[in-house]
């Protein structure tokens, strides 16, 4: 069957095809409404901390004896990315931040079979003073919500209670995945010790401690039998009260026989141990607690908040009327949003499409012609329904892309139909043969452009792969269905209301866009014979605008993800190592006060101690320290945000003694550090003169800011060394030493009371230890085997002072000290990256020692050569499709070609708009443009060929007469697609602004080069027929 019988099939059974088209618009409707929503595609954040636990050891011990045999492991996995692999050792503990390789699909598989492997590690090769070693794996999650639950008026005890009550509402929606509860303060009792006492009395701090460790201790009793069967023994803990605790007997006297009570050498009271707090700001300060939810993957992320406003709504009920929740974050909402306005911009997009075929075309033309936009776009939707696919804003927007290239070929079957009707052929007869004839031509150009964004898909890998995961399939569902409507729809609707033009039929309208056209083409054939009078001339300007386009491009920065517009942003402050959770809460809270009398700030959340969940799936939490505190604020707008922080960055980033601010925009790049060099080498001691003098000059440089290192910080630490003879003839050892010091400095829990379901410890400790001086430290009673003999610390030890680096870092296994800074204002990250590299060079680099550059520049040196691939891989599609329809070489080379006029218009535009970031979308622009423009090439040389070949013209009279018949259709479906975007420029978003820019500038700028550069090109490619 041939393909005109396919066309007049569709045709005479058009009642059939309209039914179809009916229930698949109906579906699309359907599925607009059922299809789960999100901002972004998923993204799989493959990343986990291993955290290991060694009391008492310092960083370089830590170093040797647990770093070092937990990197090993982890790198004796293949699924492991050792390249981004990052520890931090510290006094105490090792964070290792690991992530799997891009080709790993089952992370949590590989992630049980890594937590078995440092198990055993655990067992066999770490020091037994190792307590744990923790595999965090959902640390790539990404919070859903953040609920602030706080009230001036309860104590912390009860806004845990409150919290928890509000969990189990949540917990009953069947989409909910994890709910943790943040900022927690356990309440409990504390035994403060007056060491004064103890030794007015004689009593040592070793029989005190063992004393009440023993009483809050259960143990099976055993069991008695009788007639009546086994009993259970079960012996009360005598502490089961704050009095009772306080009567306990600690001393006897011998002669006597009066008592001391523990409340005799000891203050009891309760408080709130604050390892880490959240306090929450609108109009007033009050204590709050997180929660923080999370949706399982693959639903509608705008239902589950829904769900969640009905059962907060319940669970408000049961709360007191002064306990409020807030919303922190809330990502349903900002989906919501970014959908509703993307849908409002594909319809702005349809009418502008619609209102240009109405200008441009006869009333009744341009109808059969636009009437596809809205179907097919809803025929769209169904399909990516049935397939799985999101609607997010990578689905619409490539969908506002393409609603220009979803009209073209309509119009060019219903262009090709009014022309054959001029010439007095039937309208049947026009309808089926023009089809027929566009049909081949239409389809390759057709399966061109969709076939050129699926290299991308296959190449880019990370975070880039999963962005652009569903745009080709998009693209190719709504060009598809296009082609689809176009000749089968199309020739039906064209002879049912489009007839051959008589004198008398043509309104006033239609003789103005006749007369419009007639100058346009005109005026065209003016300039085409023009240009043919000097073809040389014209291939000369053409490849000087190619090499200027080039040169625009190499002014551009490279950061394939640009910063986040979102109303909130975050602060982050660093005080120097070892200051204790008060400062930081100090410092926290004065910044939060400013920022919250700002009328542009709504509201601030404060996290002290700790960071915020990853609420910004390209915002990686920190690890808990005393000395940090991070802010979350909300404004009443994205503009909002970019003037708060305009105003306070460099105001406030120096502007608390001991303390560093860094304000932090929302950024769609996951990177620390924008700018970091790495100094590298196997010993840290040998790096820190070149990491140093790096980070001195990067401190002159005026376009960095916070520059720091990952080694600036040192602690101080007090050094005890047993003297070994005089320690063992007193019986003093160094496991008793450390458990007694513990004991002494950090206390002892000693039983445990429930109160309500709530545990609440009894914790015994001196009071006033935290504050003593070295002198005093060296004076401190330590007890030996001899009852009631204690002697000063000094006597059995030698006790130094000394500081020592607080946090070593590797990379890859390697000891490293990473130099990070941010940008300052509008810098050039690539140009101050050479500006570094070029003094680096200039200084000389030692034999052992490696410096590289991580940041940006290490994710460009990934991303970069894979945006180079997939392009070429682009081309390479589009070649071997041209290669198939023209038959041959020579022609699929020139029509090839014709991209490279694409570059000085989309980026003279980029220049115009002010945009000096080249980044992903702009990508997905000069793709979907480069199709553009060998499409309408393709139009233009299948007539070119036909003219030459059947017509047996000259290859300079098949160029020109090609150039003036096809000049209407290109003219036609470059403005469609043109101004289909604009309302993706108006939008004027970071991420898809770019996208618009290059379509739209790139397709106007590039028009009058399409419509005289390739004729002559054509032309001189076959001068010698």
């Amino acid at each position: 069957m041939t393909k005109r019988n396919h066309i007049e099939a569709a045709m005479r059974g058009h009642k059939m095809v309209f039914f179809v088209m009916t229930v698949l618009c109906l579906f699309g409707i359907y599925a607009l409404i059922k299809m789960n929503k999100d901002e972004f595609p998923q993204v799989t954040i493959r990343q986990a901390v291993v955290v290991a636990i060694y009391p008492g050891a310092t960083a370089q011990e830590i170093e040797q004896q647990v770093t070092g045999p937990l990197e090993d492991c982890l790198f004796s996995y293949e699924e492991v990315n050792k390249k981004f692999t990052y520890s931090t050792t510290k006094d105490g503990i090792v964070y290792i931040i690991t992530e799997l390789n891009q080709s790993v699909k089952r992370k949590d598989e590989v992630w049980a079979k890594i937590r078995s492997g440092l198990d055993l590690v655990k067992l066999t090769k770490l020091p037994k003073g190792v307590l744990t070693v923790l595999v965090i794996d959902d640390f790539g999650n990404t919070s859903s919500m953040l609920l602030a639950i706080e009230s001036e008026d309860h104590n912390p005890r009860e806004l845990n209670d409150y919290a928890k009550t509000i969990s189990n509402y949540l917990r009953t929606i069947p989409e909910m995945g994890k709910i943790k509860v943040l900022g927690e303060q356990t309440e409990q009792i504390v035994v403060d010790i007056d060491i004064k006492q103890l030794a007015r009395y004689g009593i040592d701090h070793k029989s005190l401690f063992a004393m009440f460790a023993t009483q809050g201790l259960r143990t099976v009793s055993g069991t008695t039998g009788g007639q009546a069967g086994q009993a259970q023994l079960h012996i009360d803990i005598p502490l089961g009260s704050e009095y009772e605790v306080g009567e306990q007997i600690v001393y006897t006297d011998p002669a006597t026989q009066s008592v001391v009570r523990l409340k005799d050498i000891a203050s009891i009271h309760r408080e709130y141990k604050a390892e880490s707090y959240i306090d929450y700001y609108e109009q007033k300060k009050a204590s709050a607690v997180m929660l923080s939810i999370e949706m399982q993957p693959g639903h509608n992320i705008v239902r589950f908040g829904e769900e969640i406003d009905k059962k907060l709504a319940l669970a408000k009920a049961e709360l007191p009327a002064d306990v409020k929740m807030h919303r922190v974050t809330d990502q349903p909402k900002v989906v919501n949003d970014s959908v509703v306005s993307f849908l409002k911009d594909i319809l702005i997009s349809i009418l502008v499409v619609v209102a240009v075929m109405l200008v441009l075309f006869p009333l009744k033309t341009a109808i059969v012609a636009s009437t596809g936009v809205p179907i097919c776009t809803a025929i769209t939707i169904g399909i990516m329904y049935l397939f799985g696919l999101e609607l997010n804003t990578v689905t619409l927007a490539a969908l506002i892309v393409v609603l220009g290239m979803i009209v073209d070929n309509s119009v060019i079957v219903v262009d090709s139909y009014c022309n054959s009707l001029q010439k007095g052929h039937s309208r049947w007869f026009a309808a089926a043969t023009e089809a027929k004839d566009l049909y081949v031509p239409t389809l390759i150009a057709t399966i061109s452009i969709f076939g050129m964004f699926f290299p991308m898909k296959l190449i880019l890998d990370g975070l880039m792969g999963e962005f652009v995961k569903d745009f080709p399939w998009a693209v190719m569902f709504a060009l598809m269905a296009s082609f689809f409507y176009a000749f089968y729809v199309t020739p039906y609707l064209s002879i049912r209301f489009i007839k051959r033009q008589q004198p008398g039929d043509i309104n006033f309208f239609e003789r103005a866009q006749n007369w419009f056209f007639e100058k346009l083409e005109h005026a065209y054939e003016k300039v085409l014979r023009f240009v043919f009078k000097i073809p040389v001339t014209t291939l000369i300007v053409a490849f000087g605008l190619i090499v200027l386009g080039g040169f625009l491009f190499l002014q551009m920065n490279v950061q394939m993800l640009p910063k986040a517009d979102r109303s909130c942003f975050a602060v982050e402050i660093h005080l120097q190592e070892g200051r204790s959770i008060q400062e930081s809460g100090a410092v926290a809270d004065s910044l939060a006060r400013i920022l919250n009398a700002d009328p542009r700030v709504v509201n601030v959340t404060s996290f002290v101690g700790m960071s915020s969940p990853r609420f910004h799936a390209a915002y990686a939490p920190q690890m808990p320290a005393s000395n940090y505190a991070q802010l979350i604020v909300n404004t009443i707008s994205n503009t909002a945000t970019e003037e708060v922080l305009n105003d306070y960055t460099e105001c406030y980033e120096n502007a608390f003694p001991n303390a560093y601010v860094r304000f932090k925009q929302m950024d769609y790049q996951i990177c620390n550090n924008p700018f970091e060099v790495c100094v590298q080498g196997p010993d840290i001691e040998d790096l820190e003169p070149y990491a140093d003098s790096i980070k001195q000059f990067m401190m002159s440089c005026p376009e960095l800011m916070w520059v720091h290192s990952n080694y600036d910080e040192t602690r101080p630490a007090i050094r005890i060394q047993l003297n070994a003879d005089e320690a063992s003839r007193l019986g003093v050892s160094q496991t008793f030493m450390s458990l007694y010091l513990s004991n002494v400095f950090n206390g002892q829990t000693i039983t445990t009371f429930y109160e309500q379901n709530n545990a609440v410890p009894v914790m015994l400790r001196a009071s006033g230890i935290d504050t003593l001086d070295y002198k005093q430290l060296e004076d401190l009673l330590i007890p030996t085997i001899y009852p009631g003999v204690s002697v000063p610390l000094c006597q059995i030890a030698t006790i130094e002072p000394e500081w020592h680096h607080a946090s070593i870092g590797h990379i890859n296994g390697v000891p490293t000290i990473t130099i990070g800074c941010d940008l300052r204002g509008n810098a050039s990250e690539p140009l101050v990256q050479k500006k570094v590299q070029k003094w680096i060079e200039s200084r000389g680099i030692g034999q052992q020692v490696t410096i590289f550059n991580d940041g940006l520049t290490g994710k460009n040196k990934i991303i970069i050569p894979q945006a180079i691939y997939s392009i070429i891989g682009a081309l390479l599609v589009m070649f071997f499709v041209l290669l198939y329809h023209f038959g041959k070489l020579s022609i699929s080379i020139l029509t090839l070609s014709s991209c490279l006029l694409t570059l000085f218009g989309a980026f003279l535009g980029m220049r115009i708009f002010r945009m000096e970031d080249f980044s992903i979308t702009a990508i997905l622009g000069i793709v979907s443009l480069i199709g553009i423009i060998v499409r309408n090439a393709i139009i233009m040389y299948e007539y070119a060929e036909e003219l030459r070949l059947k017509e047996h013209m000259s290859g300079r009279d098949a160029a020109f007469q090609a150039g003036i018949r096809r000049m209407r259709p290109i003219f036609l479906t470059s403005a469609t697609t043109a101004l289909g975007v604009i309302p993706m420029i108006i939008a004027g978003t970071s991420l898809w602004m770019p996208l618009g820019v290059v379509i739209c500038f790139g397709t106007i700028f590039t028009l009058p080069l399409v419509v005289t550069i390739l004729p002559i090109a054509y032309w001189k490619f076959y001068a010698r027929d």
